[in-house]
């Protein structure tokens, strides 16, 4: 597991990681980065790779994700 500090910028490589640490089939992985999900505004995963704020926002969800820790 990557490890992230609160005050650091979220870098892409980092968010790939966990992403594929949670989904480590491929193709589900791009199938899921493409589906419209509720919590990300009903926006695309891939949507959230591109400023720092959007990339912290989806790591909080994927840690979520992983960890449970959502209803």
């Amino acid at each position: 597991m990557v490890k992230h500090n609160s005050k650091s910028e979220v870098t892409l490589e980092a968010l790939e990681a966990e992403i594929a640490d949670l989904i480590d089939d491929p193709v589900l992985r791009e199938e899921w980065h493409n589906t419209h999900i509720p919590i990300l505004e009903s926006k695309t995963p891939k949507s959230y790779f591109n400023t720092p704020s959007d990339r912290a926002r989806l790591m909080q969800v994927v840690l979520e994700m992983k960890f449970g820790e959502m209803a």
